[in-house]
């Protein structure tokens, strides 16, 4: 395919990239600096320091990578219809048309104002022009296609194409170059038709892989020449100039062959993004089903607290929870260790865990955990999703291999990922898009959506996407792939009427349940506060949902009789809180361990074991699995331990024993019952910029700047030399020229350091001259204006003849 000859430069097309700038209208220019808030940060002095930065390689970069698929398609036509070597080459719309196949006019125009409002092209239609580093930008292969044939033959010595032309049928002698006879066979379509034809399965495959792109592969011995009777496909088509040696160990497929086999340039050219197919529920069903997910979610929270309180986990050297300290967690929560992840990350974004400080730090539940979990269900549930949504790590990646081959840690330094946020976001602005109650009918159709909307970030992000989505299911932000309505409200920036909405939606907590005769109890809906404690001491939970089922043990009853419950409060509590008769059987449990709690007592000697029951106390000593102990009988009855008395009462009820601390008085007492606890630490908010430009007032008054920096820029071409200072120092020369000023009635150019540090330049009409300041009207605002004399930079009195063109 030809490069279009750029068309000549007509008076009054723009001649630069400025110009160009200065063409535009300020809704324009505000439109370019809301796309790209990166060009006014610092605010640019004048227009030509915007052109600057609308070419930087970096910011260039940024927004190509957030390109849609249709709009990067038009940019790769514009580069490839500007020509590969040609930088700086006006290249036309019309030409890039041909790259695209059959658009329409008006589809092609969107494309191309897309490109424009972003500062990636700049021009009139029939004159476009690239930014510098635009085709740097986009890459070495624009919509996976190769270099032209010529550019990569030029590369290949004549001894290397020697086989390449005995194959083609090409007599050495005569040509000036080998390379640039294969060249012309494969730029005439027929002839490259018929060697394509007669390529054999094989071969065609490796073309038709490096045809759909990227054209580069590895070959071993690319260069070395072989016998075409049983090479390996690549070898033979290099051995017929179908594919050209870049290096030893890699080909690449020239741009004429790739465009040869496919049907249109730049392949599948799609317009509008690809619908996402839906199932259809009600609003109220998502939500439902969400909030199962919500109850689940602050259940696993509150279980981690617990747990990590009686059993904190080391902080490793390098930061974070040790995979074997994971796994323990995860059987402890009864889920596995992917959920496991998204937890304790979310609880730790959340500020609810936190290492302690000393010389062996662990990870604690924070002080704000017990106040957190006194708040309502809704607000729980908020805090949760919003650190979820602000924190810039990703659950997902713990556990996996990372850059250097070192396993990836929960809370360790390596699941950091800055861009996780924005990707939270993109993810879950496709499940806004679609109507309230609508859920994806499969996650590839998101998948799918996000690839079109940013397709150059789409492989490295696909992963990651799906991790975000299954973890919105785990957090019940969405609930059947769906966002829920508290969801939605959440999103929208509304947190009070999200908590509203969800605190709508959640079933009324109960505080009865049903006792099974298999001493099961089943809770039919969320336990309240109390209920849930209570329980939580008193038996062991199976399984959660619409209604949790909880199962009465031995060491159930032992756990809630060594936190201080007797064995009357616990019947009590059952015979209260059962819709159903308590059976026998529990009561008798009940009675049974009550009874034999607390025979064994520990005090502190560092600690003591006394039992009336000397066979007991006999069997206790002699025990292996209480070695550590190391008791020692003193007296009958009395044993003691060089262990503290919780590690006492700990081993003990390890080997199946039943002990009980007590008081000096012999009072059975109840220990640690202010667990230990992290130094408090701020929950994870959203990352805000430094500065923002999105507002229109801001963006207004901005634009007023860089236009009147930009007059005054084009001033300074045209007054006397500006007269330079330190700022701080007044000079003799600037108070001269001042006073001659006001005496003449001139305007004066003043350089101005702004209280911020920021430079700044003023058109003034000066009328006086003391106190430290000068004072006069501003030629930009005609308003009355005074600048202290410690902070010029420089003055200089305008010219006689300047008409002001000043921005009013």
């Amino acid at each position: 395919m030809a490069t279009p000859p750029a068309p000549a430069l007509s008076p009054h097309h723009p001649g630069s990239l400025t110009e160009w700038l200065r063409s535009r209208d300020d809704e324009q220019l505000a439109e370019l600096l809301r796309r790209r808030p990166d060009l006014a940060l610092p605010a640019p002095a004048d227009l030509a320091t915007l052109a600057s930065r609308v070419s930087v390689r970096t910011s260039v970069q940024r927004a190509v990578d957030g390109l849609d698929g249709f709009t990067l398609r038009v940019l790769e036509a514009l580069v490839l219809a500007g020509g590969h070597n040609a930088p700086d080459a006006a290249v036309a719309a019309a030409a890039a048309d041909a790259w695209l196949g059959d658009l329409e006019a008006d589809v092609l125009a969107r494309g191309v104002d897309e490109l424009r409002d972003l500062g990636l092209v700049w021009g009139d239609s029939d004159e476009l022009h690239l930014v510098a580093t635009a085709r740097e930008a986009v890459g070495a292969y624009p919509a996976g296609l190769g270099r032209p044939a010529a550019e990569l033959l030029r590369r290949v010595s004549d001894v290397q194409l020697a086989p390449v032309l005995r194959a083609l049928g090409i007599p050495p002698a005569g040509q000036p170059r080998a390379g640039t006879a294969v060249a012309e066979v494969l730029a005439d379509r027929t002839r490259l038709d018929a060697l394509i034809a007669e390529s054999d399965v094989a071969e065609r495959e490796v073309l038709n892989r490096l045809a759909a792109g990227p054209p580069v592969g590895t070959v071993r011995n690319a260069h070395l020449p072989v016998a075409t009777d049983g090479a390996p496909p690549p070898h033979r088509l290099i051995a017929r100039g179908l594919l050209v040696p870049v290096d030893a160990q890699t080909v690449e497929l020239p741009r004429e062959i790739a465009l040869a086999l496919r049907a249109t340039p730049l392949g599948d050219v799609r317009v509008e993004p690809p619908a996402v197919a839906s199932v259809e529920h009600t609003p109220a069903e998502l939500d439902r089903l969400g909030t199962t997910a919500v109850l689940d979610t602050l259940r696993l929270v509150e279980a981690l607290g617990d747990s990590w309180t009686a059993h904190p986990p080391a902080m490793l050297r390098a930061g974070g929870v040790g995979v074997r300290e994971l796994r323990r967690t995860a059987r402890e929560l009864g889920v596995d260790d992917s959920t496991t992840a998204l937890i304790v990350e979310t609880a730790h974004a959340a500020g609810l865990l936190a290492p302690t400080t000393g010389l062996d730090p662990a990870y604690l539940p924070t002080a704000d955990f017990d106040i957190w979990r006194r708040h309502e269900t809704a607000q729980r549930w908020a805090d949760l999703a919003a650190a979820w949504l602000a924190m810039t790590r990703q659950p997902s990646l713990v556990s996996q291999r990372g850059d250097r081959d070192r396993m990836i840690t929960a809370l360790g330094p390596d699941a950091e990922r800055s861009t996780v946020p924005g990707l939270r976001t993109h993810v879950l602005d496709v499940l806004t898009s679609l109507p309230p109650g609508a859920a994806p009918a499969h996650r590839r159709a998101v998948l799918d959506r996000l690839a079109w909307e940013t397709p150059r970030r789409a492989t490295a992000q696909r992963p990651l996407a799906e991790a975000i989505l299954a973890e919105a299911d785990v957090l019940g932000i969405t609930a059947a792939g769906g966002l829920t309505g508290y969801s939605r409200t959440l999103l929208d920036g509304s947190r009070a009427a999200a908590q509203q909405a969800l605190a709508n939606a959640l079933p009324e907590p109960v505080d009865d349940f049903l006792v099974q005769p298999d001493l099961t109890v089943v809770v039919p809906g969320p336990p309240a506060p109390e209920l849930a404690t209570e329980l939580g001491l008193a038996a062991e939970l199976e399984s959660t949902g619409g209604a949790s089922v909880y199962r009465i043990t031995e060491a159930s009853i032992r756990r809630a009789l060594d936190a201080g419950r007797s064995g009357a409060e616990l019947s009590a509590f059952v015979t209260d809180r059962s819709r159903t008769p308590v059976p026998q059987a529990l009561s008798y449990l009940i009675d049974d361990v009550a009874k034999r709690h607390g025979v064994l007592r520990a005090g502190a000697a560092s600690a003591y074991l006394r039992c009336d029951d000397d066979a007991l106390l006999t069997r206790v000593v002699a025990d292996r699995g209480v070695d550590s102990l190391q008791l020692r009988r003193i007296a009958p009855g009395v044993v003691i331990s060089i262990a503290p008395v919780a590690r006492v009462l700990e081993v003990l009820r390890a080997a199946g024993y039943a002990p009980a601390a007590e008081a000096p008085d012999g009072e059975v007492i109840t220990l640690g019952a202010d667990a230990p606890r992290a130094p408090s630490r701020p929950p994870v908010r959203a990352i805000r910029p430094r500065a923002s430009v999105e507002s229109n007032a801001q963006l207004t008054e901005l634009i007023r700047r860089i236009r009147s920096g930009d007059t005054l820029t084009e001033l300074s071409r045209r007054v006397q030399p500006l007269v330079q200072q330190v700022p701080g120092v007044t000079s003799a020369t600037t108070m001269a020229l001042l006073r001659q000023a006001i005496r003449e009635g001139r305007r004066v150019l003043l350089g101005h350091a702004d209280p911020d540090g920021t430079a700044s330049r003023h058109t003034i009409l000066p009328i006086s001259l003391a106190g430290g300041f000068v004072r006069g009207h501003e030629s930009a605002t005609q308003r009355l204006q005074s600048f202290p004399l410690h902070r010029l930079t420089a003055v200089s009195i305008v010219a006689d003849d300047y008409e002001d063109d000043d921005p009013a």
